[in-house]
């Protein structure tokens, strides 16, 4: 009795030592799709009671049944991405960071859009890479423990009914701008060759951020990336950023120009006018000394 009292202790004695793990998952816990339907797999995360602050996830998926429609951080724990979330081949990657840290059950880190385009087999997986990291909100960027749990969706064929879409009623049911944020103007000799850039960022609550458009010369939107770099170096125009979610809402920020000049147009349009009103004075006053001369000649 006392040799199993001892291992007793023993073993509660060091249990705390064994650190919890954060997990990885995929929602909804599979699920049944037919040929063409569209359906959404939220990737999250259970932080078990610990703070992360930085999230790396890399999966495969069966691409010769699934094809990707879509990628979106709407509504993502992650604000501060280090590259926006991308697929290749039968590869998809979200990496980004979250300021202040998290800590939750069911933290969302990004959905993804897929469709059945052939159901060659009855199964489709996606898995989670040996490579997805989580570092904990320590400051050292301590990695934490993983247990990733990927899933297994049942494939059916086409369905006689239209293939269900998921996605389209999420965009369908989106009225939401995005949040507002800030341009930022810098300069740095080290890079783009000392030109001035700005930078943005924002985030969409519902459906995600597709892409940013920027206007210089008032006249033409062009889509660009954060940071951008300007091609009006002269700064003499508003920088306007507009931000646009996948449902085609968007939200606008604008920058007024640093250099006062860009008032010029309105100033030598003000000289114009004023010329022409001087020219205008001018000319009333030497037609009426005109009449007055021929008057003066007639008596």
């Amino acid at each position: 009795m006392k040799k199993y009292y001892f291992i007793i202790f023993i073993i509660l004695l060091f249990s705390p030592l064994v650190s919890k793990a954060a997990i990885l998952y995929l929602s909804p816990e599979g699920g049944e799709y037919h040929l063409g339907d569209v359906f959404m797999v939220g990737v999250k995360i259970d932080t078990e009671g610990e703070y992360i602050n930085t999230v790396q996830v890399d999966l495969n998926f069966s691409a010769d049944i699934l094809e990707i429609q879509d990628l979106s951080e709407g509504n993502s724990i992650l604000s501060l991405w280090v590259e926006k979330p991308k697929y290749a081949d039968n590869k998809i990657f979200f990496i980004g960071g979250i300021p202040g840290g998290y800590e939750g059950p069911d933290g969302l880190i990004g959905t993804i859009v897929f469709r059945v385009k052939n159901p060659v087999r009855n199964y489709a997986q996606v898995l989670f890479e040996k490579s997805s990291k989580v570092l904990l909100n320590d400051g050292k960027g301590t990695e934490a423990k993983i247990v990733a749990q990927g899933e297994i969706f049942n494939i059916l064929p086409e369905r006689l009914e239209e293939p269900e879409n998921e996605w389209q009623k999420n965009l369908a049911q989106d009225k939401v701008s995005p949040q507002s944020f800030k341009i930022e103007l810098s300069q740095n000799s080290l890079i783009f060759d000392g030109k001035y850039f700005i930078t943005f960022s924002t985030t969409d609550k519902q459906t995600g951020i597709d892409h940013y458009e920027v206007m210089e010369d008032r006249k033409e939107w062009k889509v660009g990336n954060s940071p951008y770099v300007l091609e009006n170096q002269e700064l003499t125009n508003d920088i306007k950023v507009k931000a646009i979610d996948k449902a085609g809402n968007y939200w606008l920020e604008t920058l007024k120009a640093p250099n006062k000049t860009e008032k010029k147009w309105e100033i030598i349009f003000l000289i114009l006018i004023s010329m022409f009103i001087i020219i205008g004075i001018g000319w009333i006053i030497r037609k009426r000394e005109l009449k007055k001369r021929l008057k003066d000649e007639i008596q």
